[in-house]
């Protein structure tokens, strides 16, 4: 059995959503899956740029150790990470997540999870409503960190 954990760019990994919805629409199969985003201030820094790079490895390992080997996690763009979880209810993919932020309590994780088919059954709707949970968690973050820079000033 492979234990290798699966990075895809995010471009593939919507293509993978979109392939999972077809597949599932083809066969007629009573199917869930779940996509995920992960945000982490200053994550994309940490993993690219970090001056030891050892500690950047460490965050990537550790956030694919968490996942199943069939799962997908995309590159690490813009403080983002996006999970693909097969035949994975909401709450089941909530644990995953849970055990990935266990393994980084260093890192401020904000997470949010669509699941196919209750909150969507297009990939757009499924994109849509993680943009929106995106808005919902990460907007009031971002102001908050606006207004403590402001009162530096």
């Amino acid at each position: 059995m492979s234990h290798n954990k699966h990075t895809y760019s995010f471009e593939v990994f919507k293509a993978l959503v979109e392939l999972e919805i077809k597949r599932i629409e083809r066969y007629k199969k009573e199917k869930n899956f779940s996509i995920a985003f992960l945000y982490a201030p200053n994550l994309a820094k940490s993993v690219k740029y970090f001056k030891d790079i050892d500690k950047a490895v460490e965050i990537s390992f550790l956030i694919r150790t968490g996942i199943r080997s069939t799962d997908v996690v995309s590159e690490v763009e813009d403080d983002f990470v996006f999970l693909f979880f097969p035949e994975t209810s909401k709450s089941e993919a909530q644990k995953v997540i849970e055990r990935i932020k266990k393994a980084l309590p260093e890192l401020e994780i904000i997470e949010g999870i669509a699941t196919y088919p209750d909150d969507g059954t297009t990939e757009y709707e499924l994109f849509n409503k993680l943009v929106k949970i995106m808005n919902e968690k990460l907007i009031p973050v971002i102001e908050l960190a606006t207004e403590k820079k402001d009162e530096k000033v």
